[in-house]
């Protein structure tokens, strides 16, 4: 049971992700220089004012759509500071102004590069960030490796995972992945990827569910 649930468990960070990070580029308008808001968005009347306009911050254009926060760092140790950049749905952050299009509307996380003292967009991740909600709350901090995306899951059995993104071989990739669960069951396991085996273009929001589904099921087997 053990082996099989660790084939899946490798397996799944290698399944094809391209239809969906199609759909999400197609809504979002993702274009390499304009991130536009979804075309497919429903809002409040009192909030389509509000998100007229774009801005032009960190070497790319962005709708008012979005919120934007960032940190500083300096992922490829050139002694210059990058930008790693959050871009939130309004409605996130604007409780006022909700949509229900949310299956497809999540936050986007770019990393922008200081180039000559000029900041350029080095990556678009569409597909890695997950909304909060009253039961799940996402951050993301820094490193002297990279950056750390944490997630809080509450409820009657409680989740924590934190997810190591480093910069090597000219590129982001998963370091590890730290789970811990609470409540009836109670696990704190990391899984640690080597080399080129894990790209961060293929890191998914749902991936985290994955693991725990699959760590779960391994945990109430070996009870019995």
């Amino acid at each position: 049971m053990k082996f099989i649930s660790l084939i899946f468990l490798i397996g799944i960070f290698f399944t094809s992700c391209d239809r969906t990070e199609k759909k999400i580029k197609e809504n979002n308008n993702v274009l390499k220089d304009t991130i536009k808001k979804p075309i497919d968005i429903s809002l409040y009347k009192n909030c389509l004012q509000q998100i007229q306009g774009y801005k032009n911050r960190y070497g790319i254009t962005f709708s008012n759509y979005y919120k934007d926060s960032f940190l500083s760092f300096d992922f490829d140790n050139d002694k210059l500071i990058d930008t790693i950049i959050v871009l939130k749905p309004y409605h996130e952050i604007d409780a006022d102004c909700f949509t229900s299009n949310t299956d497809f509307d999540f936050p986007i996380l770019l990393i922008s590069k200081n180039v000559n003292n000029i900041s350029k967009i080095l990556k678009t991740y569409a597909n890695a960030l997950q909304c909060n909600t009253p039961v799940y709350y996402e951050e993301i901090s820094t490193n002297k490796d990279g950056f750390v995306i944490s997630k809080d899951i509450t409820g009657n059995n409680g989740f924590y995972t934190k997810t190591y993104v480093v910069f090597k071989f000219n590129d982001f990739y998963i370091d590890s992945i730290n789970v811990q669960s609470w409540g009836r069951l109670q696990y704190n396991k990391t899984l640690k990827y080597n080399a080129k085996i894990f790209p961060f273009s293929k890191f998914k929001r749902t991936d985290v569910d994955s693991i725990r589904n699959i760590l779960d099921e391994d945990f109430d087997y070996n009870k019995r």
